[in-house]
């Protein structure tokens, strides 16, 4: 017979992570971006596709294959914006293109423009600022580092892009060499986070950081590290823990005690009180 749990012992459960809830559903695919309707990619007008018009940002096959990995894994989390003005899109036209190849439909934001102008500068824009960025292959590593094997291929990175990326790090190894020291002894503390605010504090805190990994070509985030690289850290964060200043940065020194002499025995006393 199974015991009934305490109220306290139900509330003290800890729960797992709740599945985010899609607000809409294009064919199987679920929608996590606000949109205003779900349209057949089919049924949309592309930028290029109006007379006289071109889009200078071209979208080849094989970029429109990887898009489609990701909306297949991650869903769509962003939508194509349609012109009221022209019916044509302004933004998206590579999601539409790719949607169009497998017959999906795609979320749609409708957006108005005062007239033509307004169109083109929206177009051009969205395409210029894009290549307008740089790309810091540290922090891309850093964070591709941390997902699962399996799931890189829906961060838009193939594997071989990333093993290249990892040819090129200047990340440091783990600090756990193989090779045994004389008198090496290891142990460790186990420090857990409740919520997300408590671990990105943490991670700072003690200076975690991406690490290749000593038994394999991964890299992640380094969650052992050795005491003196967290003290290290500790001393350098401390102005966000909530402690004073001086003396509290160093242990007491341990109060001394009167010494105190025993009393000598009953009979002894009494022996010289004789004499």
């Amino acid at each position: 017979m199974t015991p009934n749990r305490t109220s306290h012992e139900t509330r003290g459960r800890r729960r797992g992570p709740t599945k985010p809830k899609p607000r809409g559903h294009a064919g199987e695919i679920p929608v996590f971006c606000a949109f205003d309707e779900i349209v057949p990619a089919a049924d949309l007008k592309l930028w290029s596709e109006q007379p006289g018009s071109k889009n200078p940002q071209v979208h080849p096959a094989a970029q429109l294959d990887r898009y489609e990995t990701v909306i297949t894994g991650n869903g769509y989390r962003r939508c194509a914006v349609r012109s009221t003005l022209s019916g044509c899109i302004t933004k998206g036209n590579g999601l539409v293109q790719m949607a169009r190849r497998r017959g999906w439909s795609v979320p749609i934001e409708n957006q108005a423009y005062a007239n033509r102008a307004e169109e083109l500068r929206d177009v051009a824009a969205d395409n210029q600022l894009a290549k307008l960025a740089q790309t810091d292959k540290d922090a891309l590593r850093a964070l591709i580092g941390e997902l699962d094997a399996g799931d890189i291929q829906f961060a838009a990175v193939t594997p071989e892009e990333f093993e290249k990326l990892l040819r090129e790090t200047d990340i440091p190894d783990a600090e756990f060499p193989i090779t045994a020291k004389l008198g090496e002894s290891y142990d460790y503390v186990l420090i857990f986070t409740t919520n997300a605010t408590e671990y990105a504090f943490l991670q700072n805190l003690v200076g975690l950081r991406p690490e290749r990994s000593y038994k394999k070509t991964g890299v992640g985030l380094g969650r052992a590290i050795p005491l003196d690289r967290a003290l290290a850290a500790l001393r350098e964060n401390r102005h966000s823990l909530d402690v004073q200043g001086g003396d509290d940065d160093h242990p007491q020194a341990a109060a001394k005690r009167p010494r105190v002499r025993a009393a000598k025995p009953a009979r002894k006393l009494q022996r010289s009180h004789r004499k």
